[in-house]
């Protein structure tokens, strides 16, 4: 076959490439044009000023024999631009530059700058020179060559058109192509195939070849070449043989190449649906749930199978006895219903004797989770499924010692050394509680209920006093019905507090001072203003949590009648202490 390239030979001493060879290549897989189709003339290609651009590539692979572990590629870029029309004369300038490198560190690079010109009724080239370098083609006479980039838009198929020297046949006069990542259609596709022996720098080679080359419909200008060479034979004596495949590709013309933009649109559409699709499939997969054994959940022997699962809506969360928690069973509906509009994960451990054994929530915003579950195996599964590393939790765990661990003495001997405890302890809270509310007197002219227009004040203090993110936390409080109280200085919002009412019991939470208005009393007013709101809706029994530290709100809720009923642990799985604020949500 007489291509439109030479295929670089294998361990030549002087490798060059057919400027041509390349060259045509890719003019010859001219394809481009990015925007919407255009009707013209037939010959509206042909015209002063029409251009293109293209890119050329060209790799060889599927190597054999005396060929292996050979590679060579060559990549290019050029020009291609009408200067005049006259009657039946087109006159146009090639400007092209390739680069030639193998793996056996010869490499070349190659330009061209070319004019020419060529019969538009014939396609032969009428000047004394063409746009090939290849000494094949050179070595012809240019009146008994046909141009490539250009065929007449009133071919049918089953035509035979003449490209150089060789009869192509049109197969496709609609026919489509993925070039530069973009499918274009409307395009005449045009084939020839063949084999040939050659006798070069590669050797003595057999080959099968499939050339493809595609115009635009409308203006006949070259849009892209695909070509596919396979060779087999022997170089000095040894077999061998490899594969070539070469692209060019329009990447800017001046004329317009349809794009298949519904084949766009589906793929995209499709690719969207299907990332979508892993990804639900993924974030299913990660919250299915788990059934685990854990051992000796409420008795001395035997293991126990417990179910781990994740609540996503309110009336998913089950109501069964409760063996999760001694101090906050009345508030768990509402809590699970505040995290799920906050957009926080909340998931529960069932058991089929004991009921509800465990429940968890991670407030994402805060990074901060709550595990209410007396097991310190099944803590852990909670902890590690909703995602966190530091939680609040009424025990504090420890390692449960069986009598395998007994028999270890290694084991035994760093439990000796470091404690049974099986989270490192942030730091403690205190749970208090009140049975019975008392008429309690604030001060109005500070302290008010909040109103919608307070909402961005507080989050902006609320993300001021526990220095992190608070916008989902303050709206999730206020979405579930939380009481909300701001206090008012100076005429602005300087403090605000919670509380939510479950039935008959109650919960103080939240509570903020700007640092520059603390020690007025303003947490005072706020405290009393909740308990009598609460008071006047039947909640007989409060409950408040108080970090061991904060002394001026201890005096503040024990002075209102609040005893101490347990703890609150703060457990962690970090090992290096680091700064955080520790904020129950």
């Amino acid at each position: 076959m007489k291509t439109f390239f030479t295929f670089h030979g294998r361990k030549q001493t002087s490798k060059q490439p057919s400027s041509w060879a390349m060259l045509v290549m890719m003019l010859v897989l001219v394809v481009g044009l990015i925007g919407p189709y255009t009707s013209v003339a037939a010959d509206a290609g042909l015209k002063q000023g029409t251009r293109f651009q293209y890119k050329y590539h060209e790799t060889v692979d599927t190597l054999t024999g005396t060929y292996d572990g050979y590679s060579e590629n060559t990549d290019g870029t050029g020009t291609y631009t009408v200067q005049s029309v006259s009657a039946d004369n087109v006159q146009m300038r090639a400007k092209y530059r390739y680069y030639y490198s193998n793996n056996e560190y010869k490499s070349e690079t190659t330009s061209q700058d070319i004019s020419f010109s060529f019969s538009k009724s014939t396609r032969h080239y009428t000047s004394t020179m063409i746009d090939l370098d290849d000494d094949e083609y050179i070595s012809q006479p240019p009146a008994d060559l046909c141009i490539w980039l250009w065929v007449s838009p009133s071919v049918s198929v089953g035509d035979h058109v003449c490209i150089l020297d060789e009869d192509w046949t049109v197969t496709n006069l609609d026919a489509h192509i993925w070039s530069k990542y973009v499918p274009k259609h409307d395009l005449i596709e045009v084939i020839v195939k063949g084999d040939d022996n050659r006798n070069d720098d590669y050797g003595s080679m057999y080959y099968t070849y499939t050339d493809k080359l595609y115009f635009d419909k409308d203006t006949g200008m070259f849009v892209a070449e695909r070509y596919d060479e396979s060779d087999s034979g022997t170089w000095q004596g040894q077999s061998g043989g490899f594969h070539m495949k070469i692209e060019i590709d329009v990447v800017e013309s001046s004329y317009e190449i349809s794009i298949d933009w519904a084949m766009v649109l589906g793929i995209a559409a499709a690719t969207i649906l299907t990332f979508l699709g892993v990804c639900y499939l993924i974030y299913r997969i990660r919250w299915r749930s788990h059934n685990y054994e854990v051992r000796n959940l409420f008795s001395s022997v035997g293991n126990t199978r417990v179910k781990v699962r994740r609540v996503w809506k309110k009336d998913q969360f089950p109501k069964l006895p409760n063996n999760a928690t001694d101090f906050f069973m009345p508030y768990l509906d509402h809590w699970v219903e505040k995290a799920l509009v906050s957009g926080d994960r909340v998931a529960v451990a069932i058991d089929a004797q004991y009921g509800l054994v465990g429940v968890a929530f991670y407030v994402k915003e805060g990074k901060i989770g709550t595990v209410l579950c007396k097991h310190t195996e099944l803590t852990e599964l909670l902890r590690s499924y909703i995602g966190c590393k530091d939680f609040f939790t009424e025990s504090k765990h420890n390692i449960d010692i069986s009598s395998d661990m007994s028999q270890d003495p290694y084991l035994m001997a760093q439990l000796n050394q470091f404690g049974t405890q099986a989270f490192n302890v942030f730091e403690t809270h205190n749970v208090y509680r009140l049975d019975e509310i008392r008429p309690t007197f604030y001060d109005a002219d500070i302290v008010r209920p909040m109103k919608d227009a307070d909402v961005p004040i507080v989050v902006d203090l609320a993300q001021k006093v526990y220095r992190g993110k608070a916008k989902n936390w303050i709206n999730g409080n206020l979405k579930a019905g939380d009481l909300g109280y701001v206090a008012i200085v100076d005429g602005r919002v300087v403090g605000f507090g919670f509380a939510c009412v479950c039935g008959s019991f109650g919960r103080l939470h939240t509570l903020g001072v700007d640092p520059a208005y603390r020690g007025r009393g303003i947490a005072k007013e706020l405290h009393r203003a909740r308990l009598e709101a609460m008071r006047l809706m039947g909640v007989r029994t409060v409950v408040d949590e108080i970090a061991d530290w904060n002394l001026p709100s201890i005096r503040i809720s024990t002075l209102s009648g609040f005893q101490p009923i347990g703890k609150m642990y703060v457990e962690t799985v970090r090992t290096k202490r680091i700064k955080k604020d520790i904020v129950r949500r």
